[in-house]
């Protein structure tokens, strides 16, 4: 299968499904071995945590970090996504502090340089096939302003997901959407205490990154760091937490679309069970809750 992110150009409407990823659901980072980030087409400087990689279009997703002042360097032809967790980085002119979520569409070739106290990102880089011949109207169409997730409106529609069921406990801010495929990128935010009653499925390929609190599921109790990727329609679900949760979600492949269906009754003390492919089962093991006293 292709990747559309490979297959983009201007007046291209057809959707193909997304090349599938191994299925993690999911990985505490906090356990994952640094690696050279030049292996990877970044930098020589800097190291990263591989989160998943597709060897057969180049995609990737990691966390990144670079100690000091450096240049990061991106093979031609890649859009980039990222979300600063902590220090800093520019993209040309323009600086990205904590919080701060941008996305560099193929095509444009900037300067992304780290600040003199490094970085620390989330980092998504994929591969888009003639990403040469598109147009700077394209380009521009694609791109998307810096967002500072310390300011803004929680304003995102759950309706238009059909996770309307989530409004009540949960809030949602849409960072970015991409205008030929529908992909979007968004923040949830859950209320302590709030638990689901069913599963999900999507028909896109979905990966998630907890920023802060705890997230119960069916396959283990998630704490901050944690990673997840699915292929499209992977049952999942239904989730609770009791402290509240903070996610940051991608789609890959075309517009998120939900379905929901019954599950077993949820619990908030769920056995560690989770989904991982053999390459990561070293690694898979759960991380202490955040205690208190």
């Amino acid at each position: 299968m292709t990747n559309i992110r490979q297959r983009l150009s201007v007046g291209d409407e057809e959707q193909e499904d997304p090349t599938i990823r191994d299925h993690i659901d999911f990985i505490q980072t906090q356990n994952l071995p640094w690696q050279d980030a030049s292996q990877w087409g970044l930098s020589e400087t800097g190291k990263l945590k591989r989160l998943s990689h597709d060897p057969e279009t180049g995609e990737l997703s990691a966390l990144v970090h670079f100690d000091g002042t450096a240049e990061i360097t991106l093979e031609p032809g890649r859009d980039l996504e990222f979300l600063v967790i902590e220090g800093a980085l520019s993209v040309d002119d323009e600086r990205y502090d904590r919080y701060h979520f941008g996305f560099v569409p193929a095509g444009r070739n900037p300067r992304i340089t780290t600040g003199a106290s490094g970085v620390i990102a989330l980092v998504f880089t994929s591969p888009l096939q003639d990403a040469a011949r598109l147009t700077a109207e394209a380009i521009e169409q694609r791109s998307t302003p810096k967002r500072d997730l310390n300011n803004g409106v929680w304003d995102g529609d759950f309706d238009k997901f059909n996770l309307g069921s989530m409004k009540e406990g949960a809030r949602m801010r849409v960072l970015r959407e991409d205008p030929f495929t529908g992909e979007t990128t968004y923040l949830t935010a859950t209320m302590a205490f709030r638990r689901g009653s069913q599963a999900e499925r999507h028909p896109i390929s979905q990966e998630f990154f907890l920023l802060s609190g705890e997230l119960a599921g069916e396959f283990g109790i998630m704490q901050a760091g944690a990673y997840c990727i699915r292929p499209p329609m992977a049952k999942h679900g239904p989730y609770g937490s009791p402290t509240g949760a903070l996610i940051f979600f991608r789609g890959l492949g075309g517009p998120q679309v939900t379905h929901w269906e019954d599950a077993a009754p949820f619990r908030f003390d769920p056995e560690f069970n989770p989904i991982i492919p053999d390459d990561l089962k070293p690694y898979s093991r759960p991380v202490p809750r955040t205690q208190v006293y």
